[in-house]
């Protein structure tokens, strides 16, 4: 999983000590007086080659720390999850450990792989941006109820589900999902906000099952994204899409009248790759 959060967090914002173990040595006393002295608020870990951590408790030993980006084999990370001040964290370490129960209440960005206990609204109740990796689910239920959600993106194992408990996101403005096939679009159609919608299976996993584009018809939409689906409908509710400017279908059961339809989007950027006859 690609640990960055892709500009949810501006550097800028903090100030980030980057501590390299294959530069810098193991974590030590050292570093945790370097933190204190210079008055950062922010650190970056990488470990070095063949190092793994036993834990994350000396993040205690960091006052005020902001940001966390750990990218290291950690054999217990849920240190991290009880540092009551983080506003971005992001966790490559391996490790699967259930998160604890803890609420951060400053908490706006999470980037991890997945494990038991996320539940978004009850522990992260600020929480804007997700990037979850290697996730196992079988439904949205970890999304429910978590209003102030702006940007998700889930990276699946090629597993089928619902999009159930998306439904209350209702700041979501980008959705991701990879290597996941949905039953239905229909937990998206309330979502006024969203701009961006891709909905990415490639085989072997199985195919998206039904896509309504009537489920996706909200105002403010820019970008679709959908690869490999059975069935396509309402395909000619894009024309009424004012802002809709880029669409891309993948390996997408069509109609001879949907591709009419697509050749007629004259306002957006259409490319259908590998389509299949229905």
């Amino acid at each position: 999983m690609d640990h960055e959060f892709g500009g949810a967090m501006k550097s800028g914002e903090y100030k980030i000590l980057q501590w390299d173990g294959a530069f810098d040595g193991q974590w030590s006393e050292g570093a945790v007086e370097k933190y204190r002295r210079e008055g950062f608020d922010g650190l970056s870990l990488t470990a070095g080659a063949g190092e793994k951590l036993r834990d994350l408790g000396f993040l205690q030993d960091l006052p005020g720390l902001r940001y966390l980006d750990v990218l290291a084999k950690v054999k217990d990370d849920l240190g991290a999850f009880r540092i009551g001040t983080l506003e971005a964290l992001t966790l490559a370490t391996g490790s699967r450990g259930k998160v604890p129960q803890v609420i951060q209440e400053q908490l706006r960005a999470l980037c991890l792989t997945d494990r038991p206990g996320i539940a978004v609204r009850d522990k992260w109740p600020i929480l804007e941006r997700l990037r979850l990796g290697a996730w196992r689910g079988s439904d949205l239920e970890l999304l429910r109820g978590a209003e102030h959600l702006s940007s998700v993106h889930l990276e699946g194992r090629r597993q089928e589900g619902t999009l159930a408990g998306i439904d209350g996101c209702v700041s979501l403005t980008e959705f991701t999902s990879i290597n996941y096939s949905v039953e239905d679009s229909a937990p998206l159609r309330n979502l006024a906000e969203l701009r961006t919608v891709k909905l990415m299976s490639a085989p072997p996993g199985p195919p998206h099952r039904r896509i309504l584009f009537s489920d996706l018809a909200g105002g403010k939409l820019e970008k679709i994204w959908i690869s490999n689906a059975d069935e396509l409908v309402d395909v000619g509710v894009l024309r009424s899409l004012p802002r809709l400017r880029e669409v891309r279908l993948i390996h997408c059961r069509l109609r001879t009248a949907d591709q009419r339809t697509l050749d007629s989007l004259s306002a957006a950027n259409v490319k259908v790759i590998d389509p299949r006859a229905s």
